[in-house]
């Protein structure tokens, strides 16, 4: 019996080193490929106080304001064809790069809890917006745009959440096991090279949050993009434990705060979404008294490109209110 313990033991221990050695190629083959330093010539850098960010601008100057905010991995092109549906309707479109995503400046201290964001956009909108803006955030950005609404209100003339991804309500202070794990880099790095910035998963990973999954292949190239950049799976690493942050201190992780928010709210969501199911919505909706709530039917987490002429239906309708504002 003794013999076949060990047997087993040695057996487990060649697995791990499989493993690590396969994590540890993956980091490298990230460190060769991520070499590009240049980047586009549309994105505009604006400083804030936390670093620069990214910036692409569309639309009259004399528009009113509209500012998108992207989720997870995605950077201002993944709004492509909606800045130029806005910029068409006369819309002055600021669709932005949350760091470390996109071609924003990457923060070496790191900041980038759900609070920080927030300042940055803020800054945003006080250097490029003349006036309040209507603020769009999609899944993980949405924790940010709501932020925003509650930290400087006076900014942000309505909000907009699409199957926007705010965490668990209310949440127990005790930092999450995935929090804790990822917070050395020598785990986070090598685990970020493998899956969110390994290219032969970009398709996979897209089309597991859509309900409609031809709709990827478009935007797999785009969404790519930035992680060439040098440094990437670094800077995403440093960003991997936010996504499993429970609580970072932000007053949109609270329902009573969620409850007072001063600015309209509008939600559109995706009937079919399994990453934010449309219950998540359903309590935004009533929490923050929204005052509209369009349901895409048999779409999944990303609307505007699963379902695009309905989704931009949804937001024109969403931003109805406020686009003859001057």
């Amino acid at each position: 019996m003794g013999g076949i313990f060990r047997l087993a033991a040695k057996a487990l221990l060649w697995l791990v080193g499989l493993l690590l050695l396969a994590l540890l190629g993956f980091r490298v083959a990230a460190e060769l490929r991520e070499t590009e330093t240049a980047k586009p010539p549309e994105i505009l850098i604006v400083p804030t106080p936390l670093g620069g960010v990214g910036v692409q601008e569309s639309g009259p100057a004399d528009g009113p304001p509209i500012l998108l905010v992207h989720g997870t991995a995605g950077w201002s092109g993944f709004w492509r064809n909606v800045s130029l549906h806005l910029a068409d309707h006369g819309w002055r479109v600021i669709a932005v790069d949350l760091p470390p995503f996109g071609y924003s400046e990457r923060d070496p201290q790191g900041r980038y809890d759900r609070i920080a964001q927030a300042r940055r956009i803020e800054a945003v909108l006080a250097a490029r917006a003349r006036r309040p803006a209507v603020v769009v955030g999609h899944s993980f950005g949405g924790g940010p745009a709501t932020e925003l609404a509650l930290l400087a209100p006076q900014r942000v003339r309505a909000l907009v959440l699409v199957d926007a991804a705010l965490g668990r309500l209310d949440p127990p202070p005790d930092r999450t096991l995935a929090e804790r794990a990822l917070a050395t880099p020598w785990v986070a790095q090598p685990v970020t090279a493998a899956s969110i910035t390994n290219p032969m998963l970009t398709g996979r990973l897209l089309r597991s949050m859509l309900a409609r999954k031809d709709a990827a292949a478009p935007w797999i190239d785009a969404i790519a993009a930035p992680m060439r950049r040098e440094g990437t799976t670094e800077a995403y690493a440093a960003w991997l434990p936010n996504l499993f942050l429970a609580d970072d201190g932000a007053a949109s992780r609270r329902s009573a705060s969620l409850s007072a928010v001063q600015v309209p709210v509008a939600l559109i969501w995706g009937e079919a979404d399994m990453v934010t199911p449309i219950a998540q919505g359903e309590t935004l909706a009533r929490l923050m008294r929204a005052r509209s709530f369009a349901r895409l039917p048999d779409v999944g987490h990303i609307p505007h490109i699963e379902d695009e002429p309905g989704f931009l239906a949804a937001l024109d309708a969403a931003t109805a209110p406020e686009r003859g504002a001057r």
